[in-house]
C-alpha cells in the first residue's frame, strides 16, 4: 500500500504541472480533457526522495477544478455560502452567543462565546451532503455504469444526479438550459449531464440549503423516495418559500436580504423528507437483452428498514433520521440558541432562542470519503472552502457515532479440555439494518484467542494492511467479477455464506447484501442487481421479516433460528473451536466487529475507460477504504 503520507509530496509535483500551465498539458493529464487527473509515475522521487510503490505503472489522482464558494442566484436557488451571510456563528467573544458550542461548568443549554462554531454552514460544507458530487466514489460509479451501457448513458447520469446535484439537474429541467437530447437519453424534455455538472457551480455544491428546505410537504404522502420530491419554480406563487422546524420564524431579514420568505413546517423534522432521496429503487436492466424489464430494485431503503423498527414511527422508541445524524452529542435537545447574526455580525437579542438545536454534520459511515477529501482538498478543488483538519475533524464525529452502532455480547463461554466454546451475539443498535444504505458496506467479525503465556491460538477475520480480508483474493478473482457469467455460472464461490458456527479461520461472518441479476448470477454492477443472493445484514429491533416487503426481508439466512430472534435486532454466533493441547490456561479471547464503507469486490469491480475510474483507483492506492472499528468484546476462559 501505498503510504498516504506521500500525499503533500505528490502535491509539490502537482503544483509544477499547474504552474506550467498548458504548454505541458500533456504531460499532466491523461489526455481525456477536463477533470482528468494527474498521472504520478511510481518510479518517480517526490520532494522527500520517498516513491510511490502498489505494483503498478502510474497513480492518476484527481485534478478537479476550484470549486466557486459564491455564485450567482440560479433560478429558486442559491449559493450556501450566502445563507451562511446570517446563519453563522457570532463573533469569538461576542455575548450572547450565537450557534456556539455550550461551555458545560457555565451552562450546558446555552452557547458560549468561546465555543467551536457549530452553525449549519460551517458543519455542513465539511459533511458527505455538501460533497456528494465530488465524491470520487460516487463519480466512478455513475461512469461505469454509464460506460456498461452507453445506449443509456444519457438517462443513467441524469439519474444519478438527481441526488448528487439536485440544485443543477432540478433547475435545468425546470428551465430547459443546460440538457442534452441524444439516443442515450429517454427523457422528454432532456438529460442533465455529467460533464455539465462539472461546469455550473450549483452542481458542484452537492445537497445545499436550498434544495433542502424548499422540497414541500408532499414528502409527507409517504410516496416519495428515488429524488421524486416537489420544489416550487420561479413562476410558482410558492417559490422562494424557505421551510424550517421552528414555529413563527422572523421572516423581514430573511426577504430583505436573500429574497426568500421563511416557513414553518413539520416535515422538516420527518423522516419522510430524508426518505426522498434515501429510499432508493433503481430500474433494473436485463442481463440477456442490456435494456430495463420495468422492475426496480431496493438499492437503499434505511426509510423502510426504520419504518419497521422499534424506533419507527409506531415504535417503542421512535426517534427521526434527524434526531440521529443532526446530532452532536455536546448538544441536548435542552441546548437553545439563536439560529441567525445580523449581515454585520451582530447579535439582534430580539430574534427567539430556538430549541432544539440541530447541527448540520449529517453524520452517518462514509469515513473514506470524509478523510479523501482531507487528503486530497486541493485536487478536489475544495482547499478555498475547506481549511486543513475541517473534514479530519467530521471524519472523528463519524467514527464515534459509529461506535455507537452495534454491540458485541459475549455468553456460554466454557473450556473442555482442548475445545473452547463460547456464543458472541451482535446487537445492532441502529433504527436500520446494520449495515445500511449503498451494496458496497459490510460489516465482519474478527476474532483472536490467545493463552496465558500470549501464544496465538486462533485468529480470524483481522484484515490486512490493505484492509482486505484473505478470502476477498477469491472473491475478487475475474470470473466473479466478470459482468457477463456463462451459463450455469455458480456464483457462491464468490461471496461469503452465512456463518452460523465459527470452527476454522475460514469461518468468518461477513454481513453484507449480495446482489444478483436477472440470470441469478452474482453481480457488481447496480443496473444489472434485481434481487439479493445475500442479505443478511442485521434488521433493526422490531423488524418483523414477515410483516415487511418481501424485498426488505432477509435472503441466505435459512435454518439460522436465532438470527434476528424474537425481532430484537441480534445474531448469534456459536464459536466451537479446538485449540493446541499445549495451550495454557486461562485463555484470552478477543473479538472484533469491524465495518467497511467499499469493499474490495466493489473496488475491482469498478472499470472503465473515463478519468474518474481512474482517478478512484488512484485514491485507493493512496486511501483504501479503511476497516472501522464499530465495536470489542473482550474476555477471558478458565
Amino acid at each position: 500500500m501505498a503510504s498516504r503520507d506521500m500525499v503533500m509530496n505528490l502535491r509539490g509535483g502537482m503544483r509544477l504541472c499547474v504552474a506550467v500551465g498548458v504548454l505541458f498539458l500533456g504531460a499532466c493529464s491523461d489526455g481525456r480533457g477536463s477533470g482528468s487527473g494527474v498521472i504520478v509515475d511510481d518510479s518517480i522521487e517526490t520532494d522527500s526522495d520517498d516513491t510511490i510503490d502498489d505494483g503498478d505503472d502510474e497513480i492518476v489522482l484527481p485534478a478537479l477544478s476550484t470549486q466557486l464558494e459564491h455564485w450567482s442566484k440560479t433560478g429558486v436557488f442559491l449559493a450556501a455560502a450566502d445563507c451562511a451571510q446570517c446563519h453563522t456563528a457570532s463573533v469569538p467573544g461576542d455575548s450572547p452567543a450565537v450557534m456556539r458550542e455550550p461551555d458545560p461548568q457555565v451552562s450546558a443549554n446555552q452557547p458560549s462565546p468561546d465555543g467551536e462554531d457549530i452553525s449549519p454552514f460551517f458543519d455542513w460544507k465539511s459533511s458527505v451532503m455538501a460533497n456528494a458530487f465530488t465524491d470520487p466514489y460516487f463519480r466512478a460509479a455513475m461512469m461505469h455504469e454509464a460506460e456498461t451501457f452507453p445506449h443509456l448513458a444519457g438517462l443513467i447520469e441524469d439519474t444519478c444526479l438527481t441526488c448528487h446535484s439536485p440544485m443543477a439537474r432540478i433547475h435545468a429541467h425546470q428551465t430547459g438550459v443546460g440538457l442534452e437530447q441524444d439516443d442515450t437519453c429517454t427523457l422528454a424534455d432532456g438529460c442533465y449531464r455529467a460533464e455539465q455538472a462539472l461546469e455550473d457551480p450549483h452542481a458542484r455544491e452537492g445537497i445545499s440549503c436550498t434544495v433542502c428546505h424548499q422540497i414541500t410537504d408532499s414528502v409527507l404522502s409517504g410516496d416519495v423516495n428515488s429524488g421524486n420530491f416537489e420544489i416550487a419554480d420561479v413562476e410558482h406563487p410558492d417559490a422562494f418559500t424557505i421551510f424550517g422546524p421552528y414555529q413563527n420564524p422572523v421572516g423581514q431579514a430573511m426577504q430583505n436580504r436573500v429574497g426568500y420568505t421563511p416557513q414553518y413546517s413539520s416535515h422538516m423534522s420527518d423522516s419522510r423528507h430524508c426518505a426522498s432521496c434515501h429510499e432508493l429503487f433503481t430500474p433494473t436492466i436485463d442481463m440477456e437483452t442490456d435494456l430495463p424489464n420495468g422492475e426496480g430494485f431496493p438499492e437503499q431503503v434505511p426509510y423502510t428498514e426504520w419504518v419497521n423498527s422499534d424506533f419507527g414511527p409506531g415504535g417503542t422508541s421512535t426517534t427521526s433520521c434527524q434526531q440521529c445524524h443532526m446530532a452532536r452529542t455536546e448538544i441536548s435537545d435542552n441546548f437553545m440558541t439563536r439560529v441567525a447574526v445580523t449581515p454585520n455580525g451582530t447579535v439582534n437579542q430580539s430574534w427567539p432562542e430556538r430549541q432544539p438545536y440541530s447541527p448540520h454534520v449529517m453524520v452517518g459511515g462514509n469515513t473514506w470519503l470524509l478523510e479523501t477529501l482531507e487528503m486530497f482538498r486541493e485536487e478536489l478543488g475544495r482547499a478555498g472552502i475547506n481549511q486543513e483538519g475541517e473534514f479530519s475533524d467530521t471524519a472523528e464525529l463519524t467514527r464515534e457515532f459509529l461506535k455507537t452502532a452495534a454491540d458485541l455480547v459475549p455468553s456460554g463461554q466454557n473450556l473442555s479440555g482442548n475445545e473452547l466454546a463460547f456464543d458472541l451475539s451482535i446487537q445492532n443498535n441502529t433504527g436500520h439494518k446494520l449495515p445500511t444504505s449503498y451494496p458496497s458496506r459490510r460489516i465482519w467479525v474478527a476474532t483472536q484467542v490467545t493463552d496465558s503465556k500470549g501464544a496465538v491460538l486462533f485468529s480470524s477475520g483481522f484484515p490486512d494492511e490493505n484492509y482486505h480480508l484473505v478470502s476477498d483474493a477469491r472473491y475478487t478473482s475475474q470470473e466473479c467479477l466478470a459482468a457477463k457469467k456463462p451459463e450455469g455460472f455458480d456464483s457462491a464461490g464468490c461471496y461469503q455464506s452465512h456463518v452460523m458456527q465459527v470452527s476454522s479461520p475460514d469461518d468468518i461472518p461477513v454481513y453484507e447484501l449480495v446482489l444478483g441479476s436477472t440470470t441469478d448470477a452474482i453481480t457488481h454492477i447496480l443496473l444489472y442487481a434485481s434481487g439479493s443472493l445475500k442479505d443478511n445484514r442485521i434488521p433493526p429491533r422490531g423488524f418483523d421479516s414477515s410483516a415487511v416487503p418481501e424485498w426488505a426481508r432477509p435472503e441466505g439466512v435459512e435454518g439460522d433460528m436465532d438470527f434476528n430472534l424474537n425481532n430484537l435486532g441480534q445474531d448469534t454466533i456459536a464459536y466451537r473451536l479446538t485449540l493446541p493441547v499445549s495451550a495454557v490456561p486461562p485463555l484470552t479471547v478477543e473479538t472484533t466487529l469491524y465495518y467497511q464503507n467499499i469493499r474490495p469486490t466493489f473496488v475491482e469491480g469498478l472499470h472503465g475507460e473515463h478519468s474518474w475510474i481512474d482517478e478512484f483507483h488512484g485514491i485507493v492506492a493512496l486511501n483504501p477504504p479503511r476497516a472501522e472499528v464499530l465495536a470489542t468484546a473482550t474476555f477471558q476462559v478458565q
